[in-house]
């Protein structure tokens, strides 16, 4: 068969496709909220009074889901800044509309982002804008030192941004510890210096989630981006509710890269085909639970198309 035919019983298949209406999900739990969160919550209730300034990250392909509310009421009064990280992961137009919505519902600046290939003078220009904004609360020309706090849902990006200022600012070679799963940052880290001129020093804190979640599809967002381990959800239904939502939204380029000939619905056939693609097999069959977790990092790292998990 040629190009022409092959491309002709494609879009035949996925114009014919239907995808799934609803999904019943049933996580072990309705919510992930470890005892380093709770401690967490605790102490930057308690510091929050030394912020001149909040930088809340969040990821871009949930921007309504599980932001944290109690935290984010620990920092009323203060100058906040939201920064929607991922955003080369999500339609930019859908971005910004986005964006300009939840600036005008909570009056505050929110910043489509992405840090890993972020350059330095634009994150230099948000620290300038935060200067600004607590200049004018505090109703001062300049002070000697700003102290920031970076908040938001685990692995979100937080400590990656801090490193971005830290390579270039600081003489400590350490960097803050990263890692593509949640939870490796559980305690509020030593004041950070991240601006010589002016002089400013910044917090990171523990990625930490709503301690009730509304919905157990709150949860499997979050697991799906990454911000829960799969553990918590299973790798196979995370997979699934992936599934559910790249076929909700027409993003049917996991067709290909999985080997399959049409969408599908049926999430057991789709890692079957991508572990005979990825030879992820065991005792001569499909690894589906290896499959499970190779679809998520392929999601992950931008593979499936450019996705919102939420209906707009």
């Amino acid at each position: 068969m040629n190009f022409a035919k092959r491309l002709a019983t494609t879009e035949a298949f996925h114009h014919n496709f239907k995808p799934r209406e609803s999904i019943r999900v049933t996580p072990k739990t309705s919510h992930w909220f470890p005892g380093h969160m709770a401690k967490g919550m605790k102490r930057m209730q308690m510091m929050a009074r030394a912020a001149d300034c909040i930088i809340e990250i969040h990821d871009a392909r949930i921007p309504y889901t599980a932001r944290n509310k109690l935290a984010n009421r620990a920092y009323e009064g203060r100058p906040r800044i939201l920064l929607m990280n991922k955003a080369d992961l999500v339609r930019r137009d859908e971005m910004y509309d986005i964006c300009k919505q939840i600036s005008i519902q909570e009056s505050i600046p929110v910043i489509p982002t992405w840090i890993t290939c972020q350059q330095l003078s634009k994150f230099r220009g948000l620290i300038r804008q935060a200067h600004t904004m607590v200049n004018a609360d505090q109703l001062t020309i300049s002070k000697n030192s700003y102290t920031f706090f970076v908040s938001g849902i685990p692995n979100c990006g937080k400590s990656t941004f801090i490193n971005v200022f830290k390579k270039h600012v600081d003489s400590d070679p350490n960097k803050l510890a990263v890692a593509p799963t949640p939870g490796v940052t559980k305690n509020i880290s030593n004041k950070l210096r991240i601006s010589n001129n002016p002089l400013t020093y910044i917090y990171d804190t523990p990625g930490i989630n709503q301690p009730r979640l509304e919905s157990p599809s709150d949860l499997m967002k979050l697991a799906v981006c990454g911000c829960v381990p799969n553990k918590v959800t299973g790798a196979l239904q995370t997979a699934d509710y992936l599934l559910f939502w790249l076929n909700r939204k027409q993003c049917y380029q996991y067709t290909g890269l999985c080997g399959l000939a049409a969408p599908s619905n049926n999430i057991v056939e789709v890692l079957a085909f991508l572990a005979r693609r990825r030879d992820l097999m065991r005792e001569g069959k499909p690894d589906v639970h290896a499959s499970a977790q190779h679809f998520l990092r392929m999601f992950n790292m931008g593979f499936f198309g450019k996705i919102i998990l939420e209906d707009l």
